[in-house]
């Protein structure tokens, strides 16, 4: 009977849920390695990597890979951090409510992977200790789910690679680039000046998922050139496309910015015969004014872009 009754207890603690397994995943997407997160939670290394064990065991999901010497969150990881956010949004007006003498101004931000942890991350570590009367809340996840939260007004501000036509969204492009191939080191298409969708019949290539619009892009350009392309892996982010190319996996198209000063050994960047544009652009809630924090991080970020050869400033 008492055995019966044990397993029944650790069925139940099975399922128990836990904030700090949770605050662990958001530090984690937004961190990008374990140190880091402990660091923003105030807890060890191993009690991060713990709970994010802990919570891929019990949701049977695979939460990050790692790739280029970060954690990078899989698609499962960003969905389970959407459902978290009312949760945690309601944790933070019960604080609110405790120490109301205390509040700051909040700054609430997002952005895709790529454009979080490859540019993003140091920009807002440099502004929040320029501006520390701001408390910020950043947030990453995938670009449907940028968009929505904008026009909902759920963010103050939000930096994407793309442009977009959502209803609710004002968008103010401030970088302009135009697609690139990456090329693994050694390879002989490293000896072209530019790479055009003939050069790469029957050679592996690497292409973003169907639901994203570059991919679109990518099947256009190949049509037109009569080409039909050797697909060997479709990627999410730019970043594991980047991981694959210099594992020797294939060639993959990619928007340059802002990976193309980190791209690191074994990959080499080379111009496209289609010039297809990027717009990188800050995105704001069409319905409410520009708060002075959002104002203020748009101009911290324009003026620590360095030039390169692969981008230029929109002004």
């Amino acid at each position: 009977m008492s055995c019966a009754g044990g397993r029944k207890d650790r069925a139940v603690r099975q399922n128990w849920h836990s904030i700090r397994e949770y605050e662990s995943l958001r530090a984690m997407i937004v961190a990008g390695t374990t140190t880091a997160a402990a660091k923003q939670l105030g807890i060890s290394q191993s009690a991060v990597s713990r709970s994010i064990a802990n919570l891929e065991a019990r949701i049977g999901s695979t939460l990050f890979i790692r790739s280029g010497g970060r954690l990078e969150p899989t698609a499962e990881a960003l969905r389970l951090n959407e459902a978290l956010d009312p949760i945690f949004t309601a944790l933070s007006s019960i604080d609110q409510r405790a120490s109301v003498s205390s509040v700051k101004p909040q700054l609430r931000i997002g952005a895709p992977p790529t454009i979080a942890h490859r540019f993003l991350h140091s920009r807002m570590s440099s502004f929040m200790r320029l501006q520390p009367d701001f408390e910020v809340f950043f947030d990453v996840c995938d670009s449907d789910s940028l968009i929505r939260n904008v026009a909902d007004e759920r963010y103050d501000l939000a930096i994407a690679d793309f442009t977009t036509r959502q209803p609710g969204v004002k968008q103010l492009p401030f970088r302009r680039s135009r697609l690139v191939c990456l090329v693994p080191e050694g390879s002989p298409l490293c000896s072209k000046n530019v790479i055009s969708p003939h050069d790469l019949v029957d050679h592996p290539v690497i292409a973003s998922v169907k639901r994203h619009s570059l991919r679109a892009s990518i099947d256009r350009m190949f049509a037109k050139a009569g080409v039909r392309p050797n697909i060997v892996a479709e990627t999410a982010t730019t970043v594991t496309a980047l991981e694959f190319v210099r594992a020797g996996i294939g060639v993959g198209f990619v928007n340059p910015f802002p990976i193309a000063d980190e791209v690191g050994d074994g990959v080499v960047i080379k111009p496209v015969s289609d010039e297809i544009e990027f717009r990188t652009c800050f995105l704001l809630p069409a319905g409410q004014a520009q708060s002075s924090g959002a104002r203020a991080l748009m101009r911290h970020i324009r003026t620590s872009i360095r030039s390169d050869v692969w981008s230029e400033a929109i002004t």
